[in-house]
This record gives C-alpha cells, sequence and structure tokens, in this order.
C-alpha cells in the first residue's frame, strides 16, 4: 500500500467512479422530490456541495497531489467507503425536516478546516519534496509538525463536521469508524514503512510529535 510510486492509473479512475457516481446519487435523492421547503431546500444544498467539494478534493490529491502507486483492492475498498458516506449523509440530512442552525453551521466550518489540514498539509508536502536537496528525506514541517498524520486528522475532522450538517447524531458513526481505522490500520502500517525507510530520523519525529490528535495523541 505505501512506499510503490507507479501511476495505477485504472485502479485511479475505478474509485474515482465509484465517488463521482455517489455524488451523482446522493444529488439525485436530495433534490429529486417536490414540495421542499426553504430549511430543507438549504440543509440539502449544504449537504450537496459538501460532497461535491470532498470529490474534487479527492480527485486533486489522488492524481496530482499523492504519486502513491494504489493497488485494486484499495481502490475497490475505498470506493465502497465513500459510496457509504455520501449515502449515509444524503440520507440522514435528506429526511432531516427541521431548520438550520448554529450547530449545522458549526458543521460547515469543521467541513472547512478539516479540509484545510488534510489538503493544506498535502500541498505543503508536495512543495518541500519538488526541491532536489530534500529527496529522500523525512518531511516534518508545515502542518506535519503538529501531527504525524494531521492529514488523517484533518479527515476525522470534516467528516465530524459533515456529520452535523445533517443533523442526525448517527452520521457521527462515519467519523468515528474513520478514526479508529486510521488509529488501527492505516497509521501503523504507514508507521512501518516509514520507519523502515527513514530510520533514525523518523525515530525522532515520532518521539516529539503526536501521533493523529495534535498536543493530545
Amino acid at each position: 500500500m505505501y512506499g510503490g510510486y507507479d501511476s495505477s492509473t485504472g485502479a485511479k479512475i475505478l474509485v474515482t467512479t465509484c465517488n463521482t457516481l455517489a455524488v451523482a446519487a446522493a444529488g439525485w435523492f436530495l433534490f429529486g422530490g417536490t414540495g421542499l421547503d426553504h430549511a430543507e431546500l438549504l440543509r440539502r444544498g449544504l449537504l450537496f456541495a459538501l460532497s461535491v467539494i470532498y470529490l474534487l478534493r479527492f480527485v486533486a490529491t489522488t492524481f496530482v497531489m499523492l504519486k502513491r502507486s494504489m493497488e485494486w483492492s484499495e481502490a475497490a475498498t475505498v470506493g465502497v467507503w465513500v459510496v457509504v458516506i455520501h449515502s449515509t449523509m444524503a440520507y440522514l440530512g435528506g429526511i432531516n425536516t427541521a431548520s438550520v442552525g448554529a450547530l449545522t453551521w458549526l458543521g460547515v466550518v469543521l467541513y472547512l478546516v478539516g479540509s484545510y489540514l488534510n489538503t493544506g498539509s498535502e500541498y505543503q508536502r508536495k512543495l518541500w519534496k519538488r526541491v532536489p536537496e530534500h529527496r529522500g528525506k523525512l518531511y516534518t514541517q508545515g502542518l506535519f509538525k503538529y501531527s504525524m498524520h494531521i492529514n488523517y486528522f484533518g479527515d476525522v475532522v470534516l467528516f465530524t463536521g459533515f456529520a452535523l450538517v445533517t443533523g442526525s447524531p448517527w452520521a457521527l458513526l462515519i467519523p468515528v469508524i474513520m478514526a479508529f481505522m486510521f488509529s488501527f490500520m492505516n497509521i501503523p502500517m504507514l508507521d512501518k514503512y516509514l520507519a523502515e525507510r527513514y530510520g533514525s530520523a523518523f525515530d525522532e519525529y515520532e518521539k516529539n510529535t503526536a501521533k493523529l490528535v495534535p498536543f493530545v495523541y
């Protein structure tokens, strides 16, 4: 999963197609009905906008930011996961007829902050890696100096915000599941790869930097 750098065009197209179809289906569900009042239209419009933004960020990250390879098994797993995410958010938010309130707008703010932490950190690393003298070195600057996996933390924050916009507490299961997956699957695998590749530099970084949540864990 980590360490390869082939284009993996087919696998990346598969997962992007799953993401795109899921967003399209969410839009159809959210706006396919009639007789929606202003509050319902506002919440549904926000939910659809957040799904579209995530899709655009996903495409940028997959094809521009990250050059690592993607296996077919990973593409299939992520493809199913994004379908679950978009479907869950659209359904739970779509059946909510309550007015949009402060909690909804807090969700939007968290979504934007999380998006910045994820994509912003990846962009900072990409720029740093472009410098020839940095080739083969471990990146520990920018947002990554606050957390070894600040990009993963950004995903947890943004999907917490997404869940709040639905107005349903059940939607919070998505970021909770995601946090567990990062903590017990992705991070251990990635750390193993980084430790093997960077040795003592990684050990020092790990000793002095939070694993996921800045200043906490």
